[in-house]
């Protein structure tokens, strides 16, 4: 992954938010596929918002996490390169 790439969703997923602790449900409108987030992945989701870099997304996880892990970084870089992958997120350089 570059640097600090801005991560933003595709216009083409749809969220919608389960109770507190089920997470979530993502649905790609074109291939119709759903995929199911933890809340973990829901937080994530909520916190790009209309788009936010990397860095700052990582920053504000570990703001809200009572014992942040110390591979946090890497762990939510996997999830966002997945989604990516899933072409439910788009990555750019701004």
């Amino acid at each position: 992954m570059e640097s600090d790439p801005v991560i933003r969703r595709n216009d083409r997923a749809a969220f919608r938010e389960l109770t507190e602790k089920e997470g979530g449900v993502l649905l790609h409108l074109d291939s119709g596929a759903y995929h199911g987030l933890n809340p973990m992945g829901t937080l994530i989701w909520n916190l790009i918002g209309e788009g936010s870099k990397l860095s700052a997304l990582v920053g504000a996880v570990r703001a809200r996490l009572a014992d942040p892990p110390p591979d946090l970084q890497a762990d939510v870089e996997a999830f966002i390169e997945d989604l990516a992958e899933r072409d439910l997120l788009t990555l750019s350089a701004e």
